[in-house]
């Protein structure tokens, strides 16, 4: 029974993505309402600072490796002084490994570290691009 439904359905979901992914505008609002879905199912909660619910992976480099290796503020470079990922201005990026949270954790001088990938808000979130940056939060 459960064969036959998925046979059934199976052609009209292939269908309906590919409709979709010859738009380029509906591809993108799309994606970014079905990652916006996995992200809240992940962390319904709301964000107020940085914590382990951010991570998305835990690293043990012992640095923050930056999009395009620089920060984008000064507070994203002390490590403390923003209660978000990435400073006004700029949204988390998905492009460079991270899927969902853009962010990842390790340590840095003994300390536990967020380390958070950023893009201006005027760009695509999946996308990378030359301005795009990192911001660095110190757990307490």
């Amino acid at each position: 029974m459960i064969g036959i439904i998925n046979a059934k359905t199976k052609p009209f979901f292939e269908n309906t993505a590919r409709l979709f992914s010859r738009w380029a505008y509906a591809d993108s609002l799309l994606n970014d309402w079905f990652y916006s879905v996995l992200k809240f199912f992940r962390f319904p909660l709301f964000e107020r600072g940085p914590g382990r619910r951010w991570c998305e992976i835990q690293h043990y480099k012992g640095i923050c490796s930056l999009p395009n290796g620089r920060f984008c503020s000064s507070e994203c470079m002390q490590g403390s002084g923003l209660s978000s990922k990435c400073p006004e201005g700029f949204q988390p990026s998905h492009a460079w490994g991270y899927r969902f949270t853009g962010c990842w954790c390790d340590t840095f001088q003994g300390r536990s570290i967020v380390c958070c990938d950023c893009t201006p808000v005027s760009n695509h979130p999946y996308n990378p691009t030359a301005a795009d940056c990192g911001c660095m939060h110190f757990l307490e």
